[in-house]
């Protein structure tokens, strides 16, 4: 049985905001897309003024507001040491 620790989702509402459970690592990001590393596994967000208007990597939760186009899961291994917000928090 899966537990809370393990989940992750994603909420959109009307294309505006997007809610997202599951976060691991924040890899990129600017206003048109964020990249991410999710439970669920690399997550790219493609769209227009794109904001992270809440950011939580301890919980794993994150708000995104915007014109959001697509969300794409992309299991490809990212080459990277640490992400910019693992670099931030230490």
């Amino acid at each position: 049985m899966e537990t809370n620790e393990n989940k992750a989702s994603l909420i959109l509402y009307q294309r505006k905001t997007l809610q997202l459970c599951g976060i691991e690592d924040v890899i990129s990001f600017d206003e048109l897309n964020i990249y991410l590393i999710t439970k669920n596994g690399n997550l790219l967000i493609e769209g227009t003024d794109l904001h992270i208007t809440a950011l939580d990597i301890s919980s794993g939760n994150m708000t995104v507001d915007g014109v959001i186009n697509s969300v794409i899961y992309n299991d490809k291994e990212i080459k990277r040491k640490e992400g910019f917000f693992s670099r931030m928090i230490k």
